[in-house]
């Protein structure tokens, strides 16, 4: 039995939104998408152009036509038991809309279960009824990674640093969880690398993130400290879940690229505030960075740009600096990355 085909056994009460053979998915039916049905159809070269698209369209605004229509994540907590919920809406107008939510349970450990949950509702977008609930993780740590990578590749060009086909380039990552992983994977895709450095706390999740990339042909190696796996980086990726800052200005290559998705509230950071200060500052939200980056607000700095108006041409790249790409995650990426798994799928269907 196909991935695919376990997933729609597994789907119990989501049996209405199953396909007729050969039709795709009928009008007004709700498909259940599990993660196995995303990894069969996500990969890089389709998810790139996509999350060009929602970074392009959330920097139009509201009212352009190609637009995006994004409110900030509404969060609910339990502090008695440190629980966390987050939903996340957004629309692509006259493409995808979707809502995302997320939720962090740490007392699951102790019953052997995910602490973590991801899951994403997409609608119709003309109609604004349910198309498919699709299990989001994957498509998170993915469409994550890929607005760095697509942040990273604009910058690079801008700064006339090398790219894939020229100069081997080094790529520092730092964290070994799935966002490490992720980011390393499609660094490695859109660049010419010439090594991973990969530091971590635990210098054996370092190690075992290497393992797992080395057996996919990337050449990766564990450094024992953030400052030697940074050294020699012309593209840092920081992917922890830090509350205190690990990265030094002193540390950084004059022209690197820090792309920073960890820190993602006002009471953390991840990076140095001189470094911060010092660095010319993309986000891909300017309303989320200044609201929920806590590199950001401690530091006081100012950002210079989202990277969907350098995308689109009405901000230039500033070459001359380090520059952070400092991502808070759009729910327009959910949204963009929902709807084109759903279309795959269809497709396949139609087959």
């Amino acid at each position: 039995m196909s991935d695919a085909r376990r997933c729609r056994s597994a789907s119990g009460g989501m049996s209405a939104g199953e396909p007729q053979q050969g039709s795709g998915w009928p009008p007004g039916q709700v498909k259940w998408v599990c993660e196995e049905q995303v990894q069969q159809v996500l990969t890089w070269d389709r998810l790139l152009p996509a999350i060009t698209r929602a970074l392009e369209s959330f920097s139009r605004g509201p009212d352009h036509p190609q637009g995006a229509v994004q409110p900030l994540r509404s969060r609910i907590n339990v502090p008695q038991r440190q629980e966390i919920m987050l939903t996340m809406p957004g629309m692509v107008r006259g493409h995808s809309l979707a809502v995302k939510v997320l939720t962090h349970y740490p007392s699951n450990s102790a019953r052997g279960i995910t602490t973590r949950s991801s899951t994403i509702l997409l609608l119709h977008v003309d109609t604004g009824l349910p198309a498919a609930v699709l299990q989001g993780s994957t498509i998170t740590e993915m469409r994550t990674a890929a607005a760095s990578a697509v942040a990273t590749l604009r910058v690079l060009k801008g700064k006339d640093i090398p790219k894939k086909g020229h100069d081997k380039l080094v790529v520092a990552v730092l964290g070994a969880g799935a966002q490490a992983r992720s980011h390393a994977r499609v660094m490695a895709h859109v660049l010419n690398v010439d090594k991973v450095m990969v530091w971590a706390r635990r210098t054996e999740a370092a190690e075992a993130l290497c393992q797992v990339l080395r057996s996919e042909s990337i050449p990766a190696a564990a450094a024992t400290s953030v400052q030697q796996a940074v050294a020699a980086a012309d593209i840092i990726n920081c992917c922890t879940g830090t509350s205190t800052p690990l990265l030094k200005a002193c540390w950084v290559k004059p022209w690197a690229h820090i792309n920073s998705i960890g820190a993602p509230f006002p009471y953390k950071q991840e990076l140095e505030k001189d470094l911060v200060r010092s660095a010319i500052i993309y986000t891909d939200s300017y309303e989320a960075a200044v609201k929920e980056s806590g590199d950001i607000i401690a530091a006081g700095a100012e950002v210079y740009a989202e990277i969907g108006e350098v995308l689109l041409g009405s901000k230039p790249v500033i070459a001359d600096k380090i520059t952070i790409f400092k991502a808070l995650g759009l729910a327009v990426e959910d949204a963009v990355s929902a709807q084109l798994v759903y279309d795959a799928l269809s497709a396949e269907d139609k087959e």
